[in-house]
């Protein structure tokens, strides 16, 4: 079975049917989703568990998050028109080597009301 070049994972274009997927780097998350956990925040609070493969982010007015999680601060960037969004990990990826870099879906929980998004790398 072919699919379509736009979602072939690996292609430059690849498009996920999922909420939260991995492209380039960068975790992406769709408006919906980003919209209910980040609410209209540009600034993320981000935490990686490489025991459990646990990417945890959550917006920066979560601060009881950054407290006791000891998270990191970083951009959460607008992906495109729609209103996606996108959180850099290349960081996480020259730390990690374990962690596949390839453009993917990745499995994730969303708890709406702490905003909260665990994500598994």
């Amino acid at each position: 079975m072919q699919f379509p070049k736009e979602t072939t994972p690996g292609t430059k274009a690849f498009l996920s049917a999922n909420d939260v997927f991995l492209e380039a780097g960068h975790v992406c998350i769709k408006k919906n989703t980003a919209e209910k956990i980040f609410g209209t925040d540009n600034v993320a609070l981000s935490v990686y568990y490489p025991k459990e493969r646990l990417f945890m982010v959550a917006p920066l007015s979560e601060s009881l998050f950054k407290t006791v999680h000891k998270a990191k601060q970083q951009m959460l960037k607008m992906k495109n028109a729609q209103g996606d969004r996108s959180v850099s990990i290349q960081e996480l990826l020259l730390d990690h080597d374990d962690i596949d870099e390839g453009a993917r879906t990745l499995e994730f929980t969303a708890e709406e009301t702490l905003h909260i998004l665990k994500i598994k790398l």
